[in-house]
């Protein structure tokens, strides 16, 4: 039998799984011009990115595998959204460029650290803030492009350096 730590088909991964295949529907909604059904279905999906954490911490069965599905299933929902919200013209590339770039460093970093760690290393709270900043952002900007827009991509900025920063020295840390 698998040892518990590494099990794929928990439900907490399930949720994280379904949370990344609720980025199909988000897509489509928003490409064909009803922002307000693409909307809720990502409140919904935020919903599950709280519930997979719960249910894995509930049910003891917090794993290798969801520690790489939970991150991995926001940065598809969330970049996939702001591609599509850059492809109408409503965040500007430079923005979209930093989540994008943001993510990458931060997936390659967890792979580099992973050389040096036996346990893959679980997702920052500073991460976290800036994730559901930009994800705010997205959702924002889906039926809007006021101020409001503006002032959710500074903060998601500095939410961005600011993780990118913890990373980095946790980084640091493990590789010196």
């Amino acid at each position: 039998m698998t040892p518990l730590n590494h099990r794929f088909w928990t439900a907490s991964n399930i949720v994280s799984l379904v949370r990344a295949v609720l980025t199909v529907p988000v897509v489509w909604f928003l490409l064909h011009d009803q922002p307000i059904v693409a909307m809720m279905l990502c409140f919904a999906a935020s919903g599950t990115d709280w519930l997979d954490g719960w249910i894995a911490r509930k049910t003891n069965t917090v794993s290798e595998w969801g520690k790489v599905l939970d991150p991995m299933a926001d940065k598809i929902l969330v970049g996939a959204v702001v591609v599509v919200l850059l492809w109408q013209d409503r965040l500007p590339l430079w923005f979209v460029a930093c989540v994008v770039a943001r993510d990458v460093i931060i997936v390659l970093g967890g792979i580099w650290a992973r050389r040096y760690q036996t346990e893959i290393l679980p997702s920052l709270w500073s991460g976290k803030f800036a994730v559901s900043a930009i994800a705010l952002t997205g959702v924002v900007a889906m039926v809007t492009t006021g101020p409001a827009v503006f002032w959710l991509i500074v903060l998601s900025s500095m939410l961005m350096v600011v993780s990118l920063w913890s990373y980095g020295k946790r980084l640091y840390g493990i590789v010196r």
